[in-house]
């Protein structure tokens, strides 16, 4: 159920890193949250150079949302989020004041996988 959407400036991101990338986050998702890889769908999004701003001003912002199922600390996802910004920060090189992650949360009832209706998080 994981879905990743990554947004970057059109080639801060290979195609060869874009392989890299979602294939850290696969592996990092289905090791902390304990689903199968196969539950892990990343996307990635590209804007025109000049499309992008931060502070009012033109730059190569990156972004990640994450949607996951409802249920998990704010334990679990701070260590998520420091793990997330760890690797879209190595995998563009974008500054700090460059990187926003958000996580959006929707109950297990309202999302689908493989045709059937979430189970809400175990624990």
């Amino acid at each position: 159920m994981p879905l990743y959407t990554v947004t970057t400036q059109a080639g801060v991101l290979t195609a060869e890193a874009r392989t890299r990338l979602a294939g850290e986050l696969t592996s990092f998702h289905s090791d902390y949250a304990g689903v199968p890889k196969r539950w892990v769908h990343i996307v990635f999004q590209d804007y025109a150079p000049g499309h992008g701003f931060t502070a009012g001003e033109v730059a190569a912002t990156v972004g990640l949302t994450l949607l996951i199922r409802t249920g998990r600390s704010s334990d679990y996802k701070c260590g998520m989020l420091t793990r997330l910004w760890e690797l879209l920060q190595a995998a563009t090189g974008a500054p700090d004041d460059q990187i926003v992650i958000g996580i959006q949360e929707v109950p297990a009832c309202q999302a689908m996988e493989m045709g059937k209706i979430m189970p809400d998080v175990a624990g």
